[in-house]
């Protein structure tokens, strides 16, 4: 399996999670010219922004190590993108990272994974 096809497993796993839990996906795979977030939801009024990080196993390192300052700045620079398009400025957000390791899809979802950072181009 090619690691677009893990990825997308990742996501739908990911997905299902947090369905699951009860929580209201608002999009799946946001694009805009800045980059892409995985998953958007509202959590209790709070609009989260999640990245999905697969790996089949730890001998790289846990998933949420990939989410490294620039892919957390890509993120957020697309999470504002998508603040400002759908008028959400009044609402408070979160970024969250979820892990699914292996072909089992456990999952860690870590809430507040990080925040966003003065260095944002339209903070």
């Amino acid at each position: 399996m090619d690691n677009k096809k893990r990825g997308e497993k990742g996501e739908k796993a990911a997905a299902s999670y947090l369905e699951s839990k009860g929580l209201k996906i608002l999009h799946r795979n946001y694009t805009c010219k800045l980059g892409e977030i995985d998953i958007i939801l509202e959590d209790d009024g709070v609009i989260v922004f999640v990245e999905v990080k697969y790996r089949h196993n730890l001998s790289k390192g846990r998933p949420l190590e990939a989410v490294n300052y620039y892919k957390q700045r890509k993120i957020q620079n697309t999470a504002l993108w998508y603040a400002k398009e759908y008028s959400l400025f009044e609402k408070a957000i979160r970024f969250d990272v979820i892990e699914v390791l292996g072909q089992s899809e456990n999952i860690t979802w870590i809430k507040e994974a990080f925040w966003i950072n003065n260095n944002s181009r339209f903070l």
